[in-house]
């Protein structure tokens, strides 16, 4: 790589020439820093880790992982540029994805408000997610348990947008509602998230056959999504 990281290096003297206007006598180490520019070599190796680490990423089985660790030159490279011992966290992905059987109701935030006041069958759930100023994003959860109230909230760290946030907030009141020990005869969700739901419900339609609504991961109950009373969404 070396040859080859020359060769590069040259090239990007060149553009840093070109975009500052120094002379070829200016020193190479203030050349890069004043075009923005990075080494050639440090181009490369960057280059070669995101290479690895999108073999390491690949679906559990895949062969092409095998590249990495392989007693071969790339193996033997990819290994060193990644510091690589040999165990990396699995992706599997699921044959038949789940589909979800859903009812989308949107309404005005008066009428949102009236329905989530009312008494229903089933168990009925509010969510919300967020992003705030300083980056970090997060979701809550929250059910009514007979006179009082339970809930989940989960911080999701600073690389997240406010509707990554909103979507994790409604699978994971899904999630919660397929694992309690009596499964509800119906659950209703409460949110604001309007494109959450709207690509959960599509992404649903097109992994069912012919477009229809499939089975939930609450057991084949029946679901709808309801708007907040906090603004205008669904029901």
């Amino acid at each position: 790589m070396v040859g080859r990281a020359n060769e590069l290096q040259l090239l990007v003297n060149q553009q840093a020439r070109a975009t500052t206007g120094a002379f070829r006598t200016t020193n190479l180490g203030a050349l890069l820093m004043e075009s923005g520019l990075r080494p050639a070599v440090t181009q490369l190796e960057n280059r070669q880790r995101r290479f690895g680490l999108r073999l390491l990423s690949l679906p559990q089985g895949d062969r092409v992982q095998e590249i990495v660790g392989a007693p071969t030159g790339i193996g033997r490279r990819l290994t060193n540029a990644l510091a690589y011992a040999g165990r990396t966290e699995t992706t599997i992905l699921l044959e038949q994805p789940e589909t979800l059987d859903a009812e989308l109701l949107q309404e005005e935030e008066a009428e949102a408000k009236a329905e989530a006041e009312k008494d229903r069958p089933g168990l009925t759930m509010f969510t919300d997610g967020s992003r705030l100023d300083s980056g970090a994003a997060g979701y809550a959860v929250v059910w009514r348990n007979g006179q009082t109230w339970k809930g989940i909230k989960t911080h999701m760290g600073y690389n997240q947008e406010a509707y990554d946030a909103e979507c994790a907030a409604l699978a994971r009141a899904l999630e919660s509602a397929s694992r309690r020990n009596t499964i509800p005869e119906r659950v209703t969700i409460f949110t604001d998230a309007q494109a959450a739901m709207l690509e959960m419900l599509l992404a649903a339609q097109t992994q069912s056959a012919g477009g229809e609504l499939g089975e939930t991961g609450v057991g084949q109950r029946r679901g709808d999504g309801r708007a907040s009373p906090r603004v205008q969404g669904m029901r």
